[in-house]
């Protein structure tokens, strides 16, 4: 999946939308004091595909942190991080039961000279007996300039699964 692709996600979008409410809500802060935002969000029937087949949430939640502020000099700056709460899932291939550790971060800095983002998703996907049996391992990042012109693009993808697009 393209670097483009990969920021549009609904996830990405959503976060950064939930950053820009809460920051036009609260007003401008400097970023020392503005408060993050904290959202619980039912990942039920998310679906992560694998080499091996797919694993679908059965059950649980994502908690989610925002943080938006402003620099002196009128630079927006965005992060967020989300983590699975108590998810269970289900393979294609079994009837076992599985659970998902780790977590994804996201930050950016909007500037008069450009903008640039990074995103990092890294989930285990454990088995029964508690052991890693398959994984998300992303790395994207992308630089523009301030008329959109992309300097810097990559994505790594290290995992042996895509996370949901939801």
């Amino acid at each position: 999946m393209s670097i483009s692709a990969h920021l549009k996600r609904p996830a990405i979008l959503a976060a950064a939308f939930i950053a820009i409410l809460a920051f036009v809500v609260a007003g401008a802060q400097t970023a020392s004091s503005a408060p993050g935002q904290v959202v619980r969000v039912d990942v039920t029937g998310a679906v992560f595909t694998c080499a091996d087949g797919s694993y679908t949430v059965t059950s649980g939640d994502a908690l989610s942190l925002f943080h938006m502020s402003t620099d002196q000099n009128g630079g927006i700056h965005v992060t967020g991080t989300i983590a699975p709460r108590n998810v269970t899932l289900s393979f294609s291939g079994d009837n076992n039961t599985y659970s998902l550790a780790g977590a994804a971060w996201f930050g950016g800095n909007l500037t008069d000279a450009g903008s640039e983002f990074t995103d990092t998703e890294h989930f285990q996907i454990l088995g029964p007996s508690g052991g890693v049996v398959d994984n998300v391992s992303i790395v994207s990042h992308v630089r523009l300039t301030a008329s959109g012109d992309v300097v810097v693009e990559f994505e790594k993808n290290t995992g042996t699964c895509v996370p949901p697009e939801d």
